[in-house]
């Protein structure tokens, strides 16, 4: 309960919050674009077509939001679309530079409180490279038969996509000796809690016991186990770059996103780079389920690594869904999408 002197917190239930960004989208548009149309709710967005030109407000700019957005123009078959955006609006930006609905652009527009803005693109990342001095490490983790993965300048050890280890470097200013560690587990609270629990145990031996357990229940035909559920994007592209052929490359290896996985449980895409099978640029991307902000994340990760390349959309057969394919359909350099059975059934 608040105090006397405290300020009161005002929590909208979702139709409050949907009638206010219905009223603010119609009332900027009409006042600041000279647009007159009617908003409607669209999840978590507000959209409204003028003409033939389609406004959509997006509260928080991500990438599952950009899609939305454009799937609502689409179906109302817009030929303009304009985003308005009140954060993360340089992202947004980058990711709708790679469709071409109709043929055009799309306009991304900074909302303020005052005024709408245009908006230069955040720039692409540059993959960071491993930490230095970890050579001798990963040689320790190729010996214990991990796949080796760098992303995002962090070393991880993974048994088909899911994470068993990492490479930590200890900061002197906690403690530490400022040097690389490899720590042993599921992500980084289970590598707390097994060096609490196994403070006797080496990493070597840590590595091993982890292997065993993952593979015990991460095969074909295992019994169900919710260490199954973690990581799917990512074990779907271990699976592909083990047998590239699946979705007809030549050969693939494992790279980033351009935008880190928030967590385990997360349905995050995985990139793998390669050639096809007549030995062109080849970028594949694994995803499952119904991962709205796949194409956006998706070409971005093109953009990155090959902007060249044919894209390949990677997914079991029952999660290609069509939402995914009129996306696909949209970006300026289309992608393909292509059913893979998962090992998990």
């Amino acid at each position: 309960m608040s105090g006397p002197n405290e300020p009161r917190t005002t929590v909208l239930d979702p139709d409050q919050r949907d009638r206010l960004r219905r009223a603010k989208l119609t009332a900027v548009a009409r006042d600041r674009l000279g647009l007159e149309g009617e908003a409607v709710g669209v999840g978590s967005l507000a959209a409204l077509r003028a003409g033939d030109t389609a406004v959509v407000l997006l509260e928080e700019g991500d990438a599952a939001a950009l899609a939305g957005a454009l799937v609502w123009a689409d179906r109302n078959r817009a030929g303009r679309v304009v985003l308005l955006v009140e954060q993360g609006e340089a992202l947004v930006a980058r990711l709708a530079g790679h469709f071409a609905p109709g043929g055009g652009e799309v306009e991304v527009l900074a909302l303020r409180t005052d005024r709408v803005e245009p908006v230069e693109a955040e720039p692409l990342p540059v993959p960071a490279p491993p930490p230095e001095g970890s050579e001798p490490l990963v040689r320790e983790l190729h010996a214990a038969g991990v796949e080796v993965v760098v992303e995002h300048g962090v070393v991880r050890g993974e048994v088909l996509g899911l994470e068993v280890a990492r490479l930590v470097r200890w900061p002197v200013e906690t403690g530490g000796d400022g040097e690389l560690h490899l720590e042993v587990g599921v992500g980084r609270f289970d590598r707390d809690a097994t060096a609490a629990a196994r403070p006797d145990e080496t990493p070597a031996e840590g590595l091993r016991r982890a292997v065993r357990m993952v593979s015990e229940h991460r095969h074909p035909g295992a019994p169900v186990h919710p260490i199954q559920m973690l990581a799917r994007p990512r074990w779907l592209r271990s699976t592909l770059v083990a047998d590239p052929a699946r979705v007809g490359a030549g050969s693939l290896r494992p790279v980033e996103m351009t935008i880190e996985a928030g967590g385990l449980k997360d349905t995050h895409p995985a990139a793998a780079v390669g050639v096809d099978e007549q030995g062109r640029e080849l970028v594949v991307v694994c995803s499952t389920g119904a991962d709205l902000g796949l194409v956006p994340l998706a070409a971005d990760a093109r953009a990155m690594h090959a902007p060249s390349a044919r894209l390949v959309l990677a997914l079991p057969q029952r999660d290609l869904h069509v939402v995914t394919r009129t996306l696909a359909g949209l970006l300026r350099e289309p992608a393909e999408l292509r059913g893979v059975r998962p090992d998990w059934g």
